[in-house]
């Protein structure tokens, strides 16, 4: 059954390609950052929108985080062996508490001032958005304000602090996927000379 509001048109340039990519975290994280990242340069270009845009733009910011998160700690369990995806959480301090962990395993000495300072800013992002409802409603479901007593919040900065901490975790998911890229080689050379000997 065709669904006309999610259907193809026939300005073929408007119409978004899906299912196209096989990992598929990687690919809504991308897209959750690229579109914070317009927004904000918008702002930037224009000195309007703000007081408005502000919370969608941190929503999607904060999902990025999240997802790009979970996408480490999938591929960092996968390289180690070890059983479960990720925390079905939305908690981004414990999420990269879990992430962190994974990656010094895998490295343990990369980039370990980097993640330090990679923890800070989540932490920044966990205080103020624990549960990833702040961004998107004014109350919380006990009718508190999800943002009490911020008062500003610098567009550029945010947009700026995030673009730092993904250029470490794009490149920790790099190193992941080659070392995923590698033991799957060498998994299937093994199963080739296996195969051979038996010959």
């Amino acid at each position: 059954m065709t669904n006309p509001t999610f259907a193809s048109q026939e300005d073929w340039w408007n119409n978004a390609c899906l299912n196209w990519c096989h990992n598929g975290w990687s690919l809504y994280a991308s897209g959750y950052k690229e579109a914070a990242d317009r927004l904000v340069k918008e702002i930037e270009a224009t000195s309007s929108g703000q007081d408005t845009l502000v919370y969608p733009i941190l929503f999607l910011y904060r999902q990025y985080l999240e997802l790009q998160l979970k996408e480490l700690i999938r591929q960092a369990r996968r390289l180690l062996d070890e059983e479960g995806e990720f925390p079905k959480i939305h908690n981004i301090e414990h999420l990269w508490k879990a992430c962190n962990e994974l990656l010094l395993k895998v490295s343990p000495n990369d980039s370990v001032a980097e993640l330090k300072e990679i923890g800070r800013f989540i932490k920044d992002f966990a205080t103020v958005d624990p549960t990833s409802e702040a961004f998107r409603y004014p109350q919380d479901k006990a009718g508190n304000p999800t943002l009490p007593g911020i008062r500003h919040i610098n567009l550029r900065n945010v947009r700026e602090v995030i673009e730092k901490i993904s250029i470490i975790l794009d490149g920790a998911e790099c190193q992941l996927g080659e070392y995923l890229s590698f033991k799957c080689g060498s998994s299937l050379f093994s199963v080739e000379l296996s195969f051979e000997a038996k010959r």
